[in-house]
C-alpha cells in the first residue's frame, strides 16, 4: 500500500464575512496524493479520488450558537482546505436526538447554487456511531446544526477528519459515455434502479466504484450489494462504518444537467468476498458483497437485481455503471461474452462495446464493481478490468472503445475455486435457503404474493410513471387463450414488442413488419399464466403491461 508522507493538522481562525468560526485544515501535497492516485490505478486497479485529514475536533466546541426567532438552537461551523475540489467530513461520534437535524452545504455565494447534504435526523444513528457525509465542491463546507428547546438529549458530532478531494466533485465522466436515460436505457429502468455508486474509505484513501443492489432466493428484500473485491480490499473493519452508497445518481433526462443528489446510504456490514487480492492483481473472479446497514427508503425505488449463475454467456446485453463517479451511463454489447481467464482459469467473461444511436458508451475509473447483464435482464458478472476508453490515441484497431472489458462471472462467484472456504461462496448468501436455484429475476420492493412482489418486471403499484406508464395502448383481450390484439395511441406507431414469463426470462422478441398502430399477437404457444408484454414506439419509448395467457 502507499503512503501519503504528510503531517496533517488543522487551526482555529474567525471567517470575516459573517464571523462564522472556522477550521482550517492543512491542504496535502497535491503532487503527493496525484502519485499515489496513478499507482493506486497501476498497481491496485482502484479509482482513487481523494485523501482523509485525520483531525479530532469536538464540533459544538467550536461552532457558533444562537437563537433563532422561532427559539430553536442553531449551531454553525465552517470547514475549509485550501485547493479543494470538493470536501466530506467524517464523524466518530455521532449521533443526533429525534427532532434535531444537521445540514452540511457549500457556503452562499460560494456556487450558483448552495449544494447541501441534508436534513440529516435520528434515523443516521448506528451503534457504531460512525458517519461521512456526501462530496461538496468548494474548498469550504458550512456545518449547521438546529434543535428546538422541545428536543429530548443532546446531540454528539465528534468529527474525525475531512475529507479532501483532488478529482471526481465536479469532473464528469468522459464525452462518449451515455446517459442511462437515454433511449439505449429505455428497456432497463429497473435494472437502472438497482444500480449504485460506491464511495470507499480505506488506508487515509477515498474512492469511487460501482455496484448493484441484488436479489435472494428468500425474497425478502434484504439489503444485499454485489460489486468487486478490489474496491475495497484494504477496508479496516473500523471502515465499514463509512462506506457510503448512493441511490438514484443519474441525470433526470439524456444529456441533462440535473441529478438527485441526496439518496444516500451510510455504513454496510461485509458479509463475503472472493479474498483474492495479490501483489499482482487477483487471482480469482473479484467480487464482494456486503448489507447495507441502514432501511432505504421506498419511495428511492430501489431495485433488486436478478442474476443468472447458470454459466451460460450472454449473448446481448448491457453495463450500468458510475464512470469516474459521474452519474449513471449505460455500455452496450451486441455479441456473445467470451470466456476468459485473467484471473483463474474461466473466472471471467471478456466483453466488447458497441456505438449505438446516442454514442460508444465504455467504462472508466469508477465502473469497478457494476453488474453485466444478459438479455435475459439477469446479472452475469461485475466488472474487474479492462483497456475500453472513448479515445484511443491513434493506436489503431483494438483499442479506445473497442478494446475489451473483463467481468468476474456470476457462475464462479457462485461456487467457483477462488481461495475462501465454501461456506463463504456467493450461493450461500443468495440462495440461503438451498433452493438449488442458479437464475433469480429482480425484484422491487412490493406487496405481492411474495414480500418482494414484481418477479421480473416494474410493478404500477410500487412504480408510477416507469416503465409501466401506457401512454395509452392496449391489449385485449386479456387474459386470452389464442390471440390477442395490440393498439397503439395515434402518432406512437409499435416498431419492437418483447414477451417476459413470470420469472423475468425473455419467451419472444417481435419485430413488426412496418411501423403499425395496431398488431395481431399469437399467445397460442405461450405457456398459460402471468406474462409481462414491454413494447417499444419508433420514437424510442418503452412501457410494459402484465397479461395472462389461459
Amino acid at each position: 500500500m502507499f503512503t501519503l508522507g504528510l503531517t496533517l493538522f488543522s487551526t482555529l481562525s474567525l471567517a470575516q464575512n459573517n464571523q462564522t468560526p472556522t477550521i482550517d485544515f492543512e491542504a496535502p501535497d497535491h503532487q503527493h496524493v496525484l502519485t499515489r492516485i496513478d499507482k493506486e490505478a497501476q498497481y491496485e486497479g482502484r479509482h482513487m479520488v481523494g485523501v482523509v485529514i485525520e483531525q479530532e475536533v469536538d464540533f459544538f466546541e467550536y461552532a457558533s450558537h444562537e437563537v433563532l426567532l422561532n427559539g430553536d438552537n442553531q449551531w454553525e461551523l465552517d470547514l475549509h482546505s485550501d485547493a479543494a475540489e470538493g470536501l466530506c467530513v467524517y464523524f466518530n461520534d455521532f449521533h443526533i436526538p429525534v427532532g434535531g437535524e444537521l445540514y452540511i452545504e457549500s457556503p452562499e455565494g460560494a456556487f450558483d447554487v448552495v449544494y447541501m447534504d441534508g436534513p440529516i435526523d435520528h434515523t443516521e444513528n448506528n451503534d457504531h456511531k460512525k458517519w461521512t457525509s456526501s462530496d461538496i465542491p468548494g474548498n469550504t463546507i458550512k456545518l449547521v446544526y438546529r434543535q428546538s428547546a422541545a428536543v429530548i438529549g443532546d446531540a454528539d458530532l465528534g468529527i474525525m477528519g475531512l475529507g479532501y478531494f483532488i478529482a471526481g466533485v465536479t469532473r464528469g465522466s468522459d464525452p462518449c459515455q451515455v446517459d442511462v436515460m437515454c433511449p439505449e436505457g429505455d428497456s432497463w429502468q429497473c435494472e437502472r434502479d438497482g444500480a449504485v455508486r460506491l464511495r470507499i474509505t480505506q488506508n487515509g484513501g477515498i474512492y469511487y466504484c460501482s455496484g448493484s443492489m441484488v436479489n435472494n432466493t428468500s425474497l425478502d428484500c434484504r439489503q444485499l450489494l454485489l460489486s468487486a473485491f478490489h474496491c475495497a480490499d484494504s477496508v479496516g473493519d473500523d471502515e465499514w462504518g463509512y462506506f457510503k452508497v448512493r441511490y438514484n445518481y443519474e441525470y433526470l433526462e439524456c444529456g441533462g444537467t440535473v441529478s438527485v443528489n441526496s439518496h444516500t446510504r451510510t455504513g454496510v456490514t461485509l458479509l463475503t468476498s472472493s479474498d483474492d487480492a495479490s501483489s499482482w492483481g487477483f487471482t480469482g473472479s473479484d467480487f464482494l458483497l456486503v448489507e447495507v446497514e441502514d432501511p432505504i427508503n421506498e419511495s428511492w425505488n430501489p431495485f433488486y437485481s436478478g442474476w443468472d449463475a447458470s454459466g451460460v454467456t450472454g449473448y446481448s446485453g448491457v453495463s450500468i455503471h458510475h464512470p469516474s463517479g459521474d452519474r449513471k451511463k449505460i455500455s452496450t454489447y451486441t455479441s456473445p461474452l467470451i470466456n476468459s481467464s485473467i484471473g483463474s482459469t474461466g473466472s471471467h467473461w471478456k466483453v466488447y462495446w458497441v456505438s449505438t444511436d446516442t454514442d460508444h458508451g465504455v467504462t472508466e475509473g469508477g465502473s469497478s464493481g457494476s453488474p453485466i447483464f444478459s438479455e435475459n435482464h439477469l446479472i452475469v458478472g461485475t466488472l474487474s478490468s479492462g483497456a475500453s476508453a472513448c479515445t484511443n490515441g491513434g493506436a489503431g484497431p483494438g483499442t479506445g472503445p473497442y478494446a475489451p472489458d473483463y467481468y468476474g462471472k456470476m457462475s464462479y462467484h457462485w461456487d467457483g475455486s477462488n481461495p475462501i472456504p465454501e461456506q463463504d461462496k456467493l450461493k450461500y448468501f443468495l440462495d440461503p435457503t438451498g433452493t438449488g436455484v442458479e437464475i433469480l429475476h429482480g425484484s422491487y420492493v412490493g406487496t405481492g404474493d411474495e414480500p418482494c412482489g414484481g418477479f421480473g418486471a416494474c410493478d404500477d403499484t410500487e412504480v408510477p410513471g416507469q416503465i409501466l406508464e401506457t401512454f395509452g395502448w392496449t391489449i385485449s383481450p386479456n387474459p386470452a387463450s389464442n390471440s390477442a390484439v395490440i393498439t397503439m395511441p395515434k402518432g406512437a406507431p409499435l416498431s419492437s414488442i418483447r414477451i417476459y414469463d413470470a420469472s423475468g426470462r425473455i419467451v419472444e422478441n417481435l419485430t413488426p413488419n412496418s411501423d403499425v398502430e395496431s398488431y395481431t399477437l399469437d399467445v397460442s404457444s405461450l405457456r398459460n399464466g402471468l406474462h409481462y408484454l414491454t413494447i417499444r414506439t419508433t420514437d424510442g419509448s418503452s412501457s410494459t403491461q402484465k397479461f395472462v395467457v389461459e
